[in-house]
């Protein structure tokens, strides 16, 4: 008999999926009417896996709201609303639960969006289960598989570090940015790094049917490199650009952002091959059931 150990995260989501209709890959996007693409997503906080009991409840609410908008923010496409589904024991503190959605109201103020349903049911632990609905204008939602041999590869920010700094709780989804990434047309494949650099960019490679080769020195990095590889949990934008297009894409990100995004190395023709300074990296980052 397979157990989820057996085949892993990854390989679970693409059998258990094989025959899904929608296209996406963050995201589902789907046809919503003659100038917009609907755009849904879903994503579990489990306490003991997600945060730790005695994280602050807020921080609980934000980051539950802010991983769903991370979704978005890798889609370059406008979070609309949010629903939650609760689980929770029943002798929780009915005071944390209200903190908690307090920490929703945070993320759902900041971005415009709205709270509009779920449900509350009984669980051994506390869970948070939040399901968002958006838009893109139609045909414009970025995928993972737009990279090309060449591209320039970029990340927004630090990577690394996240759990040590406590930034897993309270980073701020790169929704301002994805939406000007989109904008920009410069964009070719685009993702948000949640599972760690060394294991997400692998899904792009996947879905390019491409390789790369990345620059340990020119990753931004909290402190150490294998911390910036490996972590996981920093929801930075991973994206790609034609490598023609790249000094361009700089100025303009200059002009209109007043900054610029680190170039951590290239898209090349090796399917599925990731390289750091010139040797293959196979070790991946955090993989559930693994």
């Amino acid at each position: 008999m397979k157990t989820l150990k057996d085949v892993g995260e990854h390989n679970a989501i693409a059998a258990l999926t094989a025959n899904l209709k929608a296209v996406g890959d963050d995201c589902a996007v789907l046809p919503l009417d003659a100038h917009y693409d609907l755009v849904l997503t879903s994503d579990p906080l489990i306490q003991g896996v997600h945060f730790t009991p005695g994280t602050a409840p807020e921080a609980i609410g934000w980051k539950a709201a802010a991983r769903v908008l991370s979704d978005f923010a890798a889609m370059g496409a406008d979070p609309q609303y949010l629903l939650i589904n609760l689980v929770a024991p029943p002798d929780e503190d009915f005071q944390t639960l209200e903190k908690i959605y307090a920490g929703v109201s945070n993320v759902r103020k900041l971005f415009n969006v709205d709270l509009v349903g779920g449900d509350l049911a009984q669980g051994p632990v506390l869970e948070l289960h939040v399901f968002g609905v958006g838009r893109v204008p139609k045909g414009k939602a970025l995928f993972r598989s737009g990279a090309h041999p060449g591209d320039i590869v970029y990340v927004t920010g630090p990577l690394g570090g996240s759990f040590e700094s406590g930034k897993h709780l309270n980073f701020m989804p790169r929704i301002k940015e994805a939406k000007w990434l989109r904008q920009s047309g410069f964009v070719r494949a685009m993702m948000d790094i949640s599972d760690g650099l060394a294991t997400d960019l692998r899904h792009i490679l996947k879905a390019s049917k491409v390789g790369a080769a990345l620059d340990s020195a020119a990753i931004p990095k909290v402190k150490t490199l294998e911390q910036a590889l490996f972590d996981g949990e920093d929801f930075e934008l991973l994206f790609t650009v034609h490598a023609d297009e790249a000094d361009q894409f700089d100025f303009q990100c200059l002009e209109d952002l007043d900054q610029q995004f680190p170039r951590i190395g290239k898209i090349t023709g090796q399917p599925e091959t990731l390289t750091l300074d010139g040797a293959i990296l196979n070790r991946k980052a955090f993989e559930h059931f693994r």
